[in-house]
């Protein structure tokens, strides 16, 4: 038994997946070859918790499972989530072997050594219930047509579980050996159970050994169906199929038969998948094709085969990750198809329809037919950057370089520095005009032409940034543009005309030039985006009006009217039609398409040499990059995948995870909190953009643009609802919304019960304080009521009439007595008198002492003096 099988697991073929859409099943098209399909890798480096790849599963919530040696990894398209002993108590052991999704949605997850675990709902679930796989290794599972699950170990047998009852069946019950390695269960109702000692049919109660038409029982390692419904059956020597209820060779499969078979897999279009250490392999109408380590493969040992619904292939391999094998609009060649290096720099049309490539290392190779040729250019160049490539009408290449003008004809290589008439060394632009002259632009030295041997020069700005050539044109009018580190220069009957960041441009560092075919010219700047030059008028584009990048390094256009343009952050196309939109009013921002990772690219990152991209014949693109050409075929629609709901994955408070099932709700100290939230996608994930809302908090949906996790803080206390959707790059509803309650509470003073006790309160002590205020008047009352009774009773009333003389004024009293009147009423009363004179008898009785006293009151008042009477 090999290495491999020690610690992984065979794949079972995934077999009668749904067609998707009304236009029927979604596969990958056989008549291409498989070096021609978009290749993308993943491993530890991308965050995948280990190389070896032991299992693959798609769920039906659109996740990816990689089952690898040291943990469980869940795959949404863009980033892995990584489950294993550190974080997940369940998984017992963190080597995964075998992974299955059951028809109620749980994902099975067979351990080595740890038994099995059941992961529903957002839980992982140990299977305790089953004590009898507690600690056995779980190389395979499957379920049959009746429900029940089927679980293979190393060593212990095969199990049934059913209703929670697990059922062994082991040698005692007809199979050879008890270590299993491999399960399927077939569109008829039967179960297969393959070991080291041969396949095995169950039959009854009872499995049943199937050998050879020798007798012969060879190791099972694979099982899968091609698209007649024959039972492939793949061992360390290649495959064999069930005929007449024997194993026999298949001369269709002549070619694998040295080849250890790890997965088997047949698609929607019937076309034969085959797994094996030596590469993938494709068998379709009889011809079989190949994919392995030096076609694009990280691995040629292929581990695991599947296929999700939009129809590429993700494969497993033992220690290169995980592959994505899909029809995406690029293709990325590289050393692995015979390009001599892959840091391009250079890519320019050969006369009989091929491509000159050159590299930042020296090399140029030729690409025709499928093919690269190398030119083996080390020897005259060096390692000098291929910077401009032009092949003339006489069939000559012209090279620029940092270290003069290259020319390759017939086989000899002929080299022109500045010794030989070139204005400056560095060579940044090559082009032939329609009068046959040989245009050269320099870095420093302006423009020189070639003709009769001789080089004739000229500068544009002399000693000025402007003769820093970097891309020359020749319009349909016969116009001559130079783009140039100091603006935009045409030369047209003899004269010279410029266009500068004071003319509109938007920036005078000038990348490329295109005519399309209106007869517009396009102005990609380095650092000032997109400019449009037509009748004389600039039009600018930039980052702020919606392009990816404001860098451009070439310009391409398509059959469909879109302007395709390299950038270090990839390639990104927009319509034309959007840009006059744009012009109108209609619209205020641009939409760029990015193309990138997931569209087969191996690169984002572009370079610009000269020219920095071409339009083939087919239609097709070609880019130079820093890991190598890309070619796109904008006619390609590319895979839809299918519109998978949004998941919220996780809801972190104050940074500490929370089980989302039953809404969120918060303490009153909480401080901060975010939702992490995703739609897998497993084509083209960057392109998904996202808005929120927290209903009730949020006056409007927040663009979240790519990001996906949406935090708050310092929310105000009540009840929410946490909202995501998602949608395409054009504003297109994908998938369905996701939401999630949220309740964050209100610290105890701020609550209604803490108001409703405060009313209280407050009502209590008014009434206890309007008590002690009436008690005290009562009380205040009564002392006053006192007071008054005892002044009342102290109080002598005079009533009736009292006799007084008339002359004297004495009055008699009770007993008949004369007595003063003062002297009778303070008898009868508390009253007490105060004697003095009144005006009138003073004047009469003391008119001396009246005078005085009257002359001294006329003094002080200044009238006349008064005389007494």
């Amino acid at each position: 038994m090999p290495l491999l099988f020690s610690r992984s697991v065979r794949v079972v073929a995934l077999i009668g997946l749904p067609a998707l859409g009304p236009g029927g099943a979604l596969a990958l098209d056989p008549a291409r070859r498989l070096a021609d399909y978009s290749l993308t890798a993943w491993g530890s480096g991308e965050g995948l918790p280990q190389d070896t790849v032991q299992d693959l599963v798609r769920t039906r919530d659109g996740y990816l499972w990689v089952a690898t040696v040291e943990g469980l990894a869940r795959f949404d398209g863009l980033r892995f989530a990584v489950f294993d002993r550190a974080n997940t108590p369940a998984l017992r052991h963190n080597d995964v072997q075998a992974l299955f999704e059951s028809k109620d949605g749980a994902l099975w997850i067979g351990l080595y050594g740890g038994g099995l675990v059941r992961y529903q709902g957002g839980s992982f679930r140990s299977g305790a219930e089953q004590p009898e796989l507690a600690t056995a290794t779980v190389t395979a599972i499957t379920e049959d047509a009746a429900g029940s699950l089927w679980v293979a170990t190393d060593g212990r047998g095969l199990y049934r579980l059913r209703a929670g009852v697990a059922i062994a069946f082991t040698t005692r019950e007809g199979l050879a050996e008890n270590s299993v390695w491999v399960l399927h269960a077939d569109g008829t109702g039967g179960l297969w159970a393959g070991t080291p000692a041969g396949l095995h049919r169950l039959d009854g109660e009872r499995f049943r050994r199937i050998v050879t038409a020798e007798g012969k029982s060879p190791s099972v390692t694979a099982l899968g169906e091609d698209g007649a419904g024959r039972l492939l059956v793949g061992t360390p020597h290649g495959l064999y199929v069930l005929e007449g209820g024997v194993l026999v060779r298949d001369p269709a499969f002549a070619r694998v038969s040295v080849e250890y078979v790890n997965a088997l897999h047949s698609d929607r279009q019937r076309t034969l998948w085959i797994g094996t250490d030596q590469g993938l392999r494709r068998l379709q109408g009889g011809e079989l094709d190949s994919l392995a380590a030096g076609d694009g493969l990280t691995d040629s040992n292929v581990t695991a085969i599947i296929e999700e619904p939009a129809g590429s292939l993700w494969v497993g391999t033992q220690d290169g990750g995980l592959n994505h094998v899909k029809e995406g609009r690029a293709v990325s060649y590289g050393r692995a198809h015979g390009l001599s290096s892959v840091r391009l720099q250079s890519v320019a049309p050969a006369r009989d329809g091929g491509l000159w490539i050159g590299s930042g290392d020296g090399d140029i190779d030729r690409y025709l037919d499928g093919r690269f040729i190398p030119l083996g250019s080390r020897k005259a160049l060096g390692t000098n950057v291929i910077r401009a490539l032009h092949e003339d009408a006489s069939r000559r290449l012209w090279v620029g370089t940092d270290r003069g003008l290259y020319r390759f004809e017939r086989g000899r290589w002929s080299h022109y520095t500045t010794r030989e008439g070139l204005p400056a060394d560095v060579v940044r632009a090559i082009l032939e005009d329609s009068e046959g002259r040989l245009w050269i632009g320099t870095d420093g030295g302006g423009m020189s032409s070639f003709s009769d041997g001789r080089f004739s020069s000229s500068t544009i700005h002399r000693g000025r940034p402007g003769d820093h050539v970097r891309a020359i044109l020749e319009d349909r009018r016969g116009r001559l543009w130079f783009g140039t580190y100091g603006g935009l220069s045409v030369v047209a009957d003899g004269r010279t005309a410029s266009y500068t960041t004071q003319d509109g441009l938007s920036s005078d560092l000038v990348r490329c030039l295109h005519e399309d075919k209106d007869g517009t010219l396009w102005v990609g700047t380095y650092g000032g985006g997109l400019n449009r030059l037509a009748e004389g008028r600039v039009t600018a584009y930039t980052s702020r009006q919606g392009l990816t990048s404001d860098v451009i390094y070439q310009v391409l256009e398509d059959d469909s009217g879109n302007l395709w343009m390299s950038c270090n952050k990839g390639l990104f196309c927009v319509s034309k039609a959007e840009l006059r939109e744009l012009d109108s009013g209609r619209i205020t921002k641009l939409v760029s398409r990015v193309y990138g990772r997931n569209d087969g690219m191996v690169s984002s990152d572009f370079n610009g040499g000269n020219p920095a991209g071409w339009r083939g014949e087919d239609g097709r693109l070609y880019f130079p990059s820093s890991q190598g050409l890309v070619a796109l075929d904008p006619r390609a629609s590319g895979r839809v995948a299918p519109d998978e709901p949004v998941l919220i994955e996780q809801a972190l408070v104050d940074g500490e995870d929370r089980p989302l099932s039953g809404g969120i709700v918060l303490a009153p100290a909480t401080r901060r909190f975010e939702f992490r939230y995703t739609r897998p996608d497993l084509l083209a994930p960057e392109r998904i953009r996202f808005s929120y809302r927290l209903e009730g908090f949020d006056a409007d949906w927040v663009d979240a643009g790519a990001e996906r996790a949406a935090h708050f803080t310092r929310v105000p206390a009540g009840d929410y609802r946490f909202r995501v959707r998602a949608h395409d790059e054009d504003g297109t509803p994908r998938g369905e919304p996701a939401s999630v309650a949220v309740r964050v509470q209100a610290r105890w003073y701020r609550t209604w019960g803490f108001f409703a006790t405060l009313a209280i309160a407050g009502i209590a002590a008014t009434l206890a304080a309007h008590r002690l205020r009436v008690r005290y008047l009562v009380v205040r009352q009564r002392e006053l009521t006192r007071r008054i009774e005892e002044a009342l009773a102290s109080v002598k009333v005079l009533r009736g009439l009292l006799p007084i003389c008339s002359h004297c004024k004495k009055v008699r009293d009770d007993a008949g007595y004369w007595n003063q009147l003062d002297a009778y009423v303070a008898e009868r009363s508390e009253a007490e008198f105060s004697h003095g004179i009144c005006p009138d008898c003073a004047r009469t009785h003391y008119p001396d002492a009246w005078r005085r006293v009257e002359a001294r009151r006329a003094r002080e008042r200044g009238d006349p003096e008064v005389k007494a009477p």
